[in-house]
């Protein structure tokens, strides 16, 4: 009996199923699969090496028995291609929803091919002198049929789907199948080679090594699972799966790292990593060099893993200076739709508590996912009307009380959505801020205003100038002034037409970098207000440090002007002191005559708010003032 390819092929098979046994692994439905494939393999090839037995001892043996045997082996291999087309299923099932159809439309076909196998005859045949068996007849070729019939289907399974599959998991089965293919040919062509078995099993080799080996989804400096795990693992958990599970998350800031010979990271992250690894009954994942995610199928232990996680942040954890870790729980994480949303949600969370120093331990639910989600709506708008130029201006008047007329007018940006609707700036402002899109924004907004002053000739009407918000993200551009005296310039703008709003909290930010982009346009002529005085870290200092010619009071601190008496003193203080350092004053908010009058009363420069006007788009603004300045 010449069984030495067979037996090559058990001990390939055992020597894999040794170091996949030692291994950690993730339990996914594929590589579940790719076990049955592994040990389908293995019980072929021992069914091969039986089957020869068979033969060779055919007349020793129940003719029956001899030919149940090498069915049963012809049997294993439509097993394996079964199982190679069913573990190309699994891996895209998420894509899939009737995958389970697909499935067991393969098992109904195994099995028709299955009885074909067992019903038609099959011939035995060996040649002592070359020392070969081998088996021919109908019962074959319904196994060849078999066989070829699930290959063609893995084959159009790897094209039609291969979006959704990994490009190695892709190379690797393709490697598999060419393997079968020529070995089934070979054998076809000279059915006293016996190596198709043998391939099969050569070619799961190839599959562990590329793609299953339970190395490739460890991190090989903490132990824990990795990305890509964690990518196959969120793949299938957001695909339909109906089971709970919960997820602790647990970042690490102002991460300095330390190396030694017993650790990896900093000291306090590693501490992190060995308690992670002895938690049995979950599933770490380090995401990032600063991120691991716990995943419990089990809520009860996950909200013992929290408390301890609470302990942790409020003594030891909370003294690091560096790594620091800040713990986040997601009760319910199927409120976001995919494994990467989560991630998202994470980020986004820690990065809206990034200022909350003293709390280290942050609970997510729905609440938080809806903000997300809203905010990544309106993200989107943003650009959409960034792309069609639905980014308009409104212009409100600002009244002059020592010339009894219009001199000048905020703008105030406005974005209009695809319906015509106005989206007021409360609900984008502050979206547009954090994810930086606010400079785009701003420097559209000044565009416009630059040429609607020019286009109308506004002091033609009596304006000197129009106040331009900047946002707080503007005032730290180290190249502001250069955009804007670019466009003043492109556009021929007397710069002496603009005067920019800095707001309190915009001094605080990169105050040098906005102090070098002031000094430098009021070089080239433009003038600066500080806005909304009277509200946030108010403090007369700001007055001082910024080269700023106009304050304007908040319309909060003119209304407490008018109910509050230590509110009363502490404005006309104010407005004494900057009316000494020669500085003009704007009252916002003015909504009545008797507001108005007392403003006038007091000396207040300017006045602007609904008792004049509302603020209107440029059309309107321009019939305004003919009616009120004409």
């Amino acid at each position: 009996m010449n069984i030495k390819v067979q037996c090559c092929g058990i001990v390939l098979i055992l020597l894999l199923s040794v170091i996949y046994g030692s291994q950690r692994k993730l339990k996914l439905t594929a590589s579940r699969v790719f076990q049955g494939c592994f040990y389908a393999s293995l019980f072929c090839l021992f069914m091969d090496i039986l089957s020869i037995v068979a033969i060779v001892y055919r007349e020793m043996i129940p003719l029956l028995l001899a030919e149940f045997i090498c069915k049963t082996y012809l049997m294993s291999l439509v097993l394996v291609a079964m199982l190679s087309v069913v573990y190309i299923a699994t891996s895209v099932s998420f894509h899939l929803p009737n995958y389970r159809k697909y499935i067991a439309a393969y098992v109904v076909f195994a099995g028709i091919i299955t009885v074909l196998i067992y019903a038609l005859p099959i011939y035995m045949h060996e040649n002592v002198e070359e020392n070969l068996a081998w088996t021919d007849g109908a019962s074959i070729f319904a196994t060849y049929f078999g066989v070829l019939v699930f290959i063609v289907i893995n084959l159009v399974q790897l094209f039609r789907h291969k979006e959704y599959i990994y490009e190695r998991q892709r190379r690797t089965v393709l490697i598999w199948m060419f393997m079968w293919i020529a070995a089934a040919c070979i054998q076809m062509l000279n059915n006293q080679l016996l190596i198709v078995g043998f391939a099969s099993a050569l070619g799961v080799t190839v599959i562990f090594f590329q793609f299953e080996n339970p190395e490739l989804n460890l991190d090989w400096k903490t132990g824990l699972f990795n990305y890509v795990a964690y990518t196959r693992y969120g793949e299938e958990l957001y695909s339909g799966s109906k089971q709970p599970f919960y997820v602790i998350a647990v970042m690490f800031e102002n991460m300095e790292w330390q190396y030694d010979q017993n650790s990896y990271g900093s000291v306090e992250a590693q501490r992190v990593y060995d308690i992670f690894l002895k938690i049995s009954d979950a599933i770490a994942f380090k995401i990032m060099e600063n991120e691991v995610l716990l995943f419990f199928s089990k809520k009860e232990r996950a909200e013992s893993v929290w408390s301890s996680c609470i302990k942790w942040t409020e003594t030891e954890a909370t003294e690091a200076p560096q790594g620091r870790p800040s713990f986040y729980y997601v009760k319910d994480p199927g409120c976001v739709s995919s494994y990467t949303e989560l991630l998202e949600l994470l980020q986004y969370v820690a990065f809206q508590r990034k200022d909350a120093i003293r709390e280290r331990h942050y609970t997510i639910d729905g609440s938080i996912v809806s903000q997300m989600v809203e905010e990544r709506r309106m993200t989107q708008q943003i650009v959409e009307a960034l792309e069609e130029d639905r980014v308009i201006v409104y212009y409100q008047p600002i009244f002059s009380v020592e010339k009894k007329c219009f001199t000048s007018a905020e703008a105030l940006v406005r974005i209009i959505d695809r319906d015509g609707k106005l989206i007021p700036p409360g609900a984008f402002i502050n979206i547009a801020e954090s994810n930086g899109m606010i400079i785009e924004i701003g420097k559209r907004v000044f565009e416009k205003v630059c040429d609607c002053f020019q286009r109308n000739r506004l002091q033609d009407y009596g304006i000197h100038y129009i106040e331009v918000n900047l946002s707080v993200v503007q005032c730290a551009d180290d190249k502001l002034a250069d955009k804007y005296i670019d466009i003043m310039d492109d556009i021929k703008m007397d710069p002496r037409s603009i005067n920019l709003e800095i707001t309190e909290s915009a001094s605080l930010s990169e105050k040098q970098i906005l102090i070098s982009n002031m000094e430098r346009m009021i070089k080239y002529g433009v003038q600066f207000s500080l806005d909304d005085f009277g509200t946030g870290q108010s403090n007369l200092n700001y007055i001082v440090d910024m080269p700023v010619k106009i304050v304007k009071f908040d319309r909060e601190m003119i209304q407490s002007y008018f109910s509050s008496e230590k509110a009363k003193y502490v404005m006309d203080a104010a407005m004494h002191m900057i009316h000494g350092m020669g500085l003009d004053i704007v009252a916002e908010g003015i909504e009545t005559e008797e507001q108005y009058k007392k403003m006038e009363e007091i000396k207040i420069n300017f006045v602007q708010g609904y008792y004049f006007s509302k603020p209107l788009p440029e059309q309107e603004f321009l019939e305004f003032l003919r009616q009120k300045n004409g």
